[in-house]
C-alpha cells in the first residue's frame, strides 16, 4: 500500500525549517547552451544535448539539495535551461552564475540554490568572483613557473539561513595523473585559501569549499589515493590558516560509508566514451566544511545511484548539515 503524505500546514512548515541543510557538488560534463557553442563539447546535435540536460535534471532532482555547486557549465542560459526542465522546475531553484575568465574551455562554476536558503548580497550581487592570481607573486616569472597559474574557475555565494556560511565553488586544473600540473594546482589551492581567509572568514562566515579539485586527499581512508603524502593540494586548502594548529576544514568524504564507496569520478582510460569495468575510479570531487560545522554533519554520501556513469564521468557528493 502506498502511503500518501499528509500534514497540517504549520507542522509541515516547521518540519521543513528544521530539516538539515543539504549541499551538493556535481560536475555536469559540458553543459552548454547549444550544441554548436564549442567544438570541445561532445554534442553533435541539439537532440544529444537535450537528452544530456534531461538526464542531469533527473539526477539533480534525486538529490533534493538546497545548494548545488556545479562545474562545466558554460553560460547562464545553459543553467537556466537545466533549472526549467520538468524534473527540476518544482524545486524553483535560483540560478547563480558568473562568467569566469577561463579562455581555454569557457567553462564556469555556478550554483542552483533553493528558496529555503536566505542569500546575502554585496552591492546587489549574490554570486561573486575574487582576485584569481597568487597574492604577492613576483612581478617577473618564467613562463613555466607554476606560480603564474590562475584560479579562473571559482565563485562564492554567502547566506545567513539556515546557517551562516559562504560556499566557495571551484574547478582546478585537470589531469591529476600529470605531475607537471600538480604544482599549478598547488598555486590554485593557495589562491583558494587566500579567498577563504580574506573574503569568507574575515567577514565572519563559516567557510565551505567544494567542487572538482582534480586532486586527491591522502587523509581520507579507504580511497585508492590514501597515504599519497606527496599530494598537497587538498592540504593547502584545508589548512587555510597556517597560524593555527591543524587544518581548519574537514573533508566530508570521511563520513561516507562504506569506505569502498569513497570515489566520485571515473577515468575513461581507453577513451572509448563509455565506462568499462576496468576503468579506474578516484575521489577528486570534494566538499570541505569548517571544523565548526563538523559535529553538525548529519550524513554524507556519494550518489552513485543517480546515474550509471554514462551521464557524466563524475558523481555528486552530498552532505547534510544540521541547523
Amino acid at each position: 500500500m502506498r502511503l500518501v503524505p499528509f500534514c497540517i500546514l504549520t507542522l509541515c512548515v516547521a518540519a521543513l525549517s528544521a530539516a538539515p541543510l543539504r549541499i551538493a557538488t556535481f560536475n555536469l560534463k559540458w553543459l552548454t547552451e547549444t550544441a554548436r557553442e564549442t567544438r570541445m563539447a561532445p554534442w553533435k546535435t541539439e537532440a544529444e544535448l537535450a537528452a544530456h540536460r534531461r538526464g542531469l535534471a533527473v539526477a539533480i532532482a534525486a538529490l533534493h539539495a538546497d545548494i548545488v555547486g556545479v562545474q562545466e557549465v558554460t553560460t547562464r542560459g545553459a543553467l537556466e535551461q537545466l533549472a526549467a526542465e520538468p524534473a527540476l522546475a518544482p524545486f524553483r531553484y535560483r540560478v547563480l552564475h558568473v562568467e569566469s575568465e577561463d579562455r581555454g574551455t569557457g567553462q564556469d562554476v555556478a550554483f542552483l540554490v533553493s528558496p529555503r536558503v536566505r542569500l546575502d548580497t554585496v552591492n546587489g550581487l549574490a554570486i561573486r568572483r575574487f582576485a584569481d592570481t597568487l597574492a604577492g607573486r613576483p612581478a617577473r616569472m618564467d613562463r613555466r613557473d607554476a606560480r603564474r597559474q590562475r584560479l579562473t574557475k571559482h565563485a562564492v555565494v554567502c547566506f545567513s539561513a539556515p546557517t551562516r556560511a559562504c560556499v566557495l565553488g571551484l574547478h582546478f586544473l585537470a589531469h591529476p595523473d600529470d605531475r607537471g600540473r600538480t604544482g599549478k594546482r598547488e598555486t590554485q589551492a593557495r589562491i583558494a585559501a587566500h579567498i577563504v581567509r580574506t573574503e569568507i572568514v574575515a567577514k565572519r562566515y563559516a567557510p565551505i569549499v567544494l567542487g572538482d579539485f582534480n586532486d586527491f586527499d591522502p587523509d581520507v581512508p579507504g580511497t585508492p589515493e590514501q597515504g599519497q603524502s606527496r599530494r598537497r593540494v587538498l592540504g593547502l586548502v584545508k589548512d587555510y590558516d597556517t597560524a593555527r594548529r591543524g587544518p581548519e576544514l574537514f573533508n566530508v568524504a570521511k563520513r561516507v560509508d562504506p569506505a569502498e564507496a569513497r570515489y566520485a569520478s571515473w577515468w575513461d582510460k581507453n577513451r572509448n566514451d563509455r565506462r568499462d569495468a576496468t576503468d579506474p575510479v578516484s575521489l577528486i570531487d570534494h566538499i570541505l566544511v569548517d571544523r565548526s560545522l563538523k559535529n553538525r554533519i548529519v550524513a554524507a554520501a556519494i550518489r552513485h545511484d543517480v546515474h550509471d556513469g554514462t551521464l557524466s564521468d563524475h558523481w555528486p557528493v552530498v552532505v547534510d548539515i544540521a541547523r
